[in-house]
């Protein structure tokens, strides 16, 4: 295939199984993920220097449960979370072309423009956008949830951290999601709350 390599390690003979199956969910994860990702995945591998006074502040916390040694395993399970989310999110999402034809636009290209100026979500996915089918509402104001161009622009994130915030119930509107709360009309309180997304992050 045009555009890849092929990586090889040695592993033990002894330890053939697991690490093929490990390998395999490696390659797999790869695949999906964007450069950025993998980036980000690089930076918190590499080798951690910890101060003496930094590794007893940690063994007071953490008391007996303090064990000193190697993250991968945890680093592997959280970047598994994350693309299992990812996937969860992003089901039921449409393409570009899908949007243009929901929304009645001339081409992709309106739809990308809307991307663009923050009146539509898009998550960019194997190479192609992918608008998720909460935000889109028949009665609403250019066919969207009201409200959602609104909240869109005060959020300053990633978009894979906004459509995350968007479907995750919240103690400030009572353990409901942005999604249900702009569905009740509250956009307001919606707009107060994502202003303060980025900000600590």
């Amino acid at each position: 295939m045009k555009n890849t390599f092929v990586a090889e390690i040695e592993v033990p003979k002894s330890k053939r199984k697991s690490a093929t199956a490990i390998l395999k969910r490696i390659e797999a994860l790869i695949a999906i993920a964007e450069p950025e990702h993998l980036e980000m995945l690089q930076h918190s591998l590499e080798p951690k220097v910890v101060s003496s006074a930094e590794k007893e502040l940690a063994k007071k916390i953490a008391g007996k449960d303090y064990v000193e040694g190697n993250s991968w395993e945890l680093e592997l399970a959280n970047l598994e979370r994350y693309y299992q989310r990812r996937r969860e999110l992003l089901e039921g999402s449409i393409t570009s072309s899908k949007v243009a034809e929901l929304l009645g636009c001339q081409n992709r290209a309106t739809v990308r423009d809307r991307r663009l100026a923050n009146t539509l979500l898009g998550i960019k996915d194997g190479g192609l956008y992918k608008y998720p089918l909460w935000q889109f509402d028949p009665e609403g104001d250019d066919g969207v949830l009201d409200g959602l161009p609104e909240v869109l622009a005060a959020l300053d994130v990633s978009d894979f951290t906004k459509l995350n915030w968007f479907n995750k119930p919240h103690l400030a509107f009572d353990k409901q999601t942005p999604i249900e709360m702009l569905k009740q009309g509250k956009v307001e309180a919606v707009v107060t709350e994502a202003r303060v997304v980025g900000i600590g992050w």
